[in-house]
């Protein structure tokens, strides 16, 4: 399915991801923050929200319950185009501001030859706070394919 925009996409991520949230047995909350901050998102987060102002939010965020009973949170970040270093930079920061335990960076296209080859030179083109390491997902035929998020392997929840 062609998509015409990246907020046509949401509702087939958020499916996706409540599929893998659902596998690993992970209760979860997602957020569409895309339209708006509910009060129970706000209240955990307001200084990175007020921090943000107008310079964006991320697309969705997902608060979940690991299986050692940790609250952890998820920023999706989505890209209907090829992903490109401005939208990767963008994904770091708010993993950095709201100091998220993952970040994926979706799109629907395989992430570029060159900034596969860079990130063998160079890692931190992923990183974000503490060291952690953001996961670039392909968005497929509806379906967020976590088996081939890059870079390979860590956990990926």
């Amino acid at each position: 399915m062609e998509y015409n925009n990246e907020k046509e996409m949401y509702p087939d991520i958020i499916e996706s991801i409540k599929y893998y949230m659902d596998f690993y047995g992970y209760p979860c909350k997602i957020f569409k923050t895309w339209q708006e901050f509910e009060n129970e998102l706000y209240e955990k987060y307001q200084k990175e929200f007020d921090i943000l102002g107008n310079l964006g939010k991320p697309d969705i965020m997902v608060i979940y319950t690991d299986d050692m009973q940790k609250e952890k949170t998820l920023i999706i970040e989505v890209k209907k185009e090829d992903v490109t270093l401005l939208n990767i930079a963008q994904a770091k920061m708010y993993g950095d501001i709201f100091n998220a335990d993952k970040v994926f960076l979706v799109g629907p296209y395989e992430l570029r030859r060159s900034i596969r080859q860079y990130f063998d030179v160079n890692h931190n083109i992923l990183k974000y706070s503490n060291g952690r390491m953001m996961k670039f997902v392909q968005f497929k035929d509806k379906k967020l394919m976590l088996q081939n998020a890059f870079p390979e392997g860590g956990e990926l929840f």
